[in-house]
């Protein structure tokens, strides 16, 4: 399986581990670090993770108010979302919806 992860989740992700090593030195790095790792356990077991909604998959980014939501498409894993949990939980679904795809 493939990982591609949509333009607006690659901006969000960046601007939080920005947000977080401005927070605390290292702590960038260390989210960074968590995400990559719930990445890896998506691509190895994409379909084993709760599900947001009918085809939306979600993973929790431990010690950290981030989920990852995706979809499995053919062989393509899509993340359209590094979601903060506080945040208004609808806002990334336009992305799907806008999907050239």
């Amino acid at each position: 399986m493939t990982i591609k992860i949509h333009k607006l989740a690659t901006k969000e992700f960046d601007e939080a581990v920005e947000w977080y090593e401005i927070q605390q030195n290292g702590l960038g790095k260390r989210f960074r670090s968590v995400v990559v790792t719930q990445i890896k356990k998506i691509k190895k077991n994409a379909n084993w993770f709760l599900t947001e909604d009918s085809n939306i998959y979600k993973i929790y980014i431990p010690k950290f108010p981030f989920k990852i939501l995706y979809t499995i498409e053919n062989t393509n894993i899509i993340i359209w979302a590094f979601a903060h949990l506080n945040r208004n939980p609808l806002y990334w679904q336009s992305r799907i919806e806008n999907n050239p795809n």
